[in-house]
This record gives structure tokens, sequence and C-alpha cells, in this order.
């Protein structure tokens, strides 16, 4: 269970990009600020549909960075957008220059979704052979492009498996880039046909150990009349000023590390360590995302009141996701959960992604529940699989820290309220989700099964 969850990525069609030398530092924190304020605009552009001012800031944005590795990713971003905006032209120029700028990922051309209007365009296989060329240069191989191994779809009342994997264009056995835009308008459509409230999928790869460049998607659907399991707090609409600048470093450093992973800097099975429960699978240790930890340490506990506020009012989600990562830094593990549990439903799922990923992080790492049986269990029954797997390793994790007298008297409680939803996710193919459901019921049965309908039938013998 604790493997699978460190060693995947929710995969977005991020690219890479190779330098000769060594890369420049982290721009200063002001220039990175606007740097951030760009791609926030470029974010808003893109999911508003409007491609060419999407691809137009993310070329602002690229040109910005002093870092030729970021700035390569960013063209490649911005040529996505251009190339969604049906200009082809303007993104194989955005190409160009990431592969001058070091690109070497040809996968990720070949196989992003949202790139394929332009195999055919004038200059396409030189983009792809400048990326190859680099690609031969570099020190080490970028990050592969994982291959689906698995689809699980939720149950619909209305909607059949092959109908929703046919919209989603999901095939098993082939190299996989997720494109929120298009898979978006798939789930539009899909809610129209069959009167539902939500038609998501989630694409996650693994990028180390057993399912190592496999991925796997769950597609979530909600029936329009199950519509109030999407009860979450109300929309924030203010704007906090960035307390010290951190919000801006953690952006920053989430920025590198993500370039540093998918270039193949940071090698998956050596994970970085950090000096709370909880930080990005990166860590400090690189010599380019090591001069970061030391302002968190510093500036958090003195910030710790201001970055709540953030997480309570303010309106921008990407500002509000970094938050639960710099309160690790701000207090011991009772004061960290308990100042993340209040926003465990916050209205955007990445919040609550970071918010629950953290307090999982320090559940793991304490010798007793940290968290109540009741919000864990809610956590699990959010209808979006970052919360399902996440509530579910949370459930686990409460219970491993149980005395067993208190786990006993609990059981049937646990049974009552999402037994059958454990019995469904033992089921699943997407490891984060069978693997710590599975080891929920062995908790609570004492019992070992290989297959989801053996736990079926032992939950139909159970009295709760």
């Amino acid at each position: 269970m604790k493997k699978s969850l460190g060693l995947c990525l929710l995969m977005m069609g991020v690219g890479c990009a190779h330098t000769s030398g060594p890369s420049k530092d982290v721009s200063p924190a002001l220039d990175a600020s606007a740097i951030q304020a760009l791609e926030a605009r470029a974010d808003k552009a893109y999911d508003a549909e409007d491609f060419k001012g999407c691809a137009e800031l993310r070329r602002q944005a690229a040109e910005a960075q002093t870092d030729s590795e970021l700035r390569a990713d960013g063209l490649y971003s911005a040529a996505r957008c251009a190339s969604l905006a049906a200009d082809p032209s303007g993104a194989i120029a955005l190409l160009r220059r990431a592969v001058a700028d070091g690109f070497y990922a040809p996968d990720r051309l070949r196989y992003n979704p949202e790139l394929a209007s332009l195999h055919s365009a004038e200059g396409w296989s030189d983009v792809l052979a400048g990326a190859s060329a680099n690609l031969a240069k570099a020190e080490q191989p970028p990050m592969a492009v994982p291959v689906l191994r698995g689809i699980d779809v939720s149950h619909s009342r209305r909607a059949t498996r092959d109908a929703v994997i046919l919209a989603f264009g999901l095939e098993l056995g082939k190299p996989i880039i997720s494109s929120k835009h298009l898979f978006k308008k798939a789930g539009e459509a899909l809610k129209k046909q069959f009167n539902l409230a939500e038609a998501e999928v989630s694409v996650i790869a693994f990028f180390a150990a057993e399912y190592k460049d496999q991925a796997f998607a769950t597609v979530d659907l909600l029936d329009a009349e199950d519509a109030q399991r999407q009860r979450f707090l109300p929309q924030p609409t203010g704007h906090v000023e960035d307390p010290e600048g951190l919000l801006t470093q953690w952006r920053a450093y989430e920025d590198k590390s993500v370039s540093l992973m998918m270039g193949g800097a940071i090698e998956p099975e050596k994970m970085g360590i950090c000096s709370v429960a909880h930080c990005m699978p990166s860590g400090f240790a690189h010599p380019e995302l090591a001069p970061f930890e030391p302002v968190f340490i510093a500036k958090v506990p003195g910030a710790a009141e201001r970055l709540l506020k953030v997480l309570k009012e303010d309106a921008d989600p990407d500002r509000r996701s970094s938050v639960p990562f710099l309160l690790a830094y701000g207090g011991n593990a009772e004061q960290v959960v308990a100042w993340l549990v209040p926003f465990f439903r916050d209205p955007d799922w990445t919040v609550r992604n970071s918010v629950v990923r953290t307090v999982l992080e320090f559940q793991r790492a304490s010798d007793h529940p940290l968290v109540s049986l009741p919000v864990a269990m809610d956590a699990m029954q959010m209808p979006k699989t970052t919360d399902r797997n996440k509530g579910t390793f949370l459930l686990g994790m409460v219970l491993e820290k149980m005395k067993p007298e208190e786990l006993k008297a609990r059981r049937a409680e646990v049974l009552r309220q999402v037994g059958a939803q454990l019995v469904e996710m033992a089921g699943y193919q997407q490891p984060i989700h069978r693997e710590p459901a599975v080891e929920v019921l062995e908790r609570l049965s004492g019992e070992k099964h290989e297959k989801a309908e053996q736990w079926k039938e032992w939950l139909s013998r159970q009295s709760y």
C-alpha cells in the first residue's frame, strides 16, 4: 500500500528538456511571481477554450524563464495550445524553439493528442528529428510515456462501460498522455447522453517499482440522482497576499521538481527526503532543489495563520493547493492535521488532493490515530478518484494505529459505512485503489483473498 501511493503521477502533457551544462538558478521571487501570474492566466484561457490566448500567455511565460529546461517545457506547452487553436505553423515554430532550448522527448510529441493535428504539418518531421538528436546527447533518458494497462469504470445505472471507454478514446496497450481539454469534451458529451452529474477520467502513471512505465485509467461516473455526493465547501472568492513569498517559492520548487523528474535527472527509485512528513517525491537532495527547503523551514512557522487564510479565502485553487505542503513546516503533527481536516471538502479536487495527501503522510508517521474514522470514511466516499484513493489509504492508516480493542469495537461501523465500497475497489485494476482497499479488508477480517468475488462473499457473511 505504501509503495504505490508514492510512486505514481497524475499524467498531464508535461515535457522534458535537456541542457549540455548545468541549469541556471531559479529566478528571483519577483520574477518567478510574474511568470506564475502569466501561467495562471494561461491556464484560465485554456479552461475557457481560448487557445490562442493560452498559447500567447504560455509563450510569454516561457520567454521570461532564465532556466533553459523550464523555458523549453513552457514552449512545448505553448505549442499544445497553438495546436488546439488550429495554428499549425505557430505551433511548429514554438516546438522548433523548444528543441533549440534542449527539448528531448520525441515520444511526448508523437503521443500527445493535443499535437495530433500537427503530424501532417510542414516542419513536423524536423521537430521530431531535433528532439531525437537532443535525446541522443542527453546524459539520461526522460521519463517514459506510460502504456495504458488497466481501465476501471465506476458504476452507473445507465452508462455502459464500452460506451464510456469509446468516448474517452482509451486503448489498452497504447502509450497515453492525458489532455484535460479532450477529456472534458468527452465527459460533457457523456453527461448529456446518459443524464450524469459527473463523467471524468483520471490517468495515473507509475514511474518506479512493480508498475514502472504503466498507466491506469479510472472513469468516475455519477448519476444525476446521486449528485448529493458532490457536497463541498463554498467556493472562495477572495485574493490573499502571498505570505513571505512562500506560495511563489513553493510553485517554483514544484515546477523545477517536475521538470527534473520528467527529464530523468532524479531517479524515482531513490526517493528524496525532506525534513517533514510530506514533500514532493523529488525531495531536496538535488542541488537545484536544495536551496528551497531552508526557506520553508525558516519562514513557514511565522506565516502559518496567513497561509491558512489563503486556504480558506483565496479564489485561486493553485495557490490554495500549495498551502498544505507548506503548512507541513508550520507545526507538530497534531497541529498540522487540525489545520487541514476542515478543508477535506474544498470545492477543487487539486486542493483536496494536497490536503488529504499531507494529512495521510502525517498519519503514517504517527504512532496513534490523528484523524477520526468518520472523517476518513467520508473522504473515501467522495466521487473523484483522487479523493477515494487517498481517503482509503488514510482509513487504512487510522485502523493500523488503533489499539486492538478499539479496532474490534469499531469494525462493524466501518463495514456498515464503507464495506461494499471496499469490496468494489478490491476488484479494480488500478493499484492505488485495489491495494489500500484489500489491506483494509484484511485488517478487518484477519483473512486473505485473491479475488473481489471472494471478498464479496466474505462480506455477505458478516453481521454489522
